[in-house]
């Protein structure tokens, strides 16, 4: 009776931590998860560029980003995306979307913020 008693409170005790909040994201953890989805952002601009997506449509779409520093990144990468030849782009796609993601995600990491300002964004 003991036994099953104490694996009850014990199985209790196991499910109610798992159900516990999770602890709150330091800055520097958020920043990540935003410099994620820069990356998959610029990504994304890659793999719009080729599949034909004009540079006007791209502006465009771009030009509706309210947040001042999410619009600057995504504006950056459009330019750079754009200025490269079509050649290129279609040389290897992957890995030039890789390339792209990679440099927009570390670009952002390096870039100086106010942790209590974060940007204001949705996980892409």
């Amino acid at each position: 009776m003991k036994k099953s008693v104490i694996c009850t409170v014990f199985g209790t005790v196991l499910v109610l931590s798992g159900c516990a909040e999770k602890k709150a994201a330091t800055p520097e953890e958020i920043w990540k998860g935003y410099c994620t989805s820069i990356g998959n952002a610029a990504r994304s601009i890659t793999l719009d560029r080729q599949n034909g997506i004009t540079k006007k449509e791209a502006l465009d779409y771009a030009n509706k980003v309210t947040d001042p520093t999410t619009k600057g990144f995504v504006l950056d990468y459009l330019e750079r995306i754009y200025a490269v030849s079509d050649a290129e782009l279609k040389a290897d796609k992957d890995a030039v979307q890789i390339k792209f993601k990679q440099q927009a995600y570390e670009q952002c990491l390096n870039t100086p913020h106010d942790p209590k300002k974060m940007p204001d964004y949705k996980p892409f």
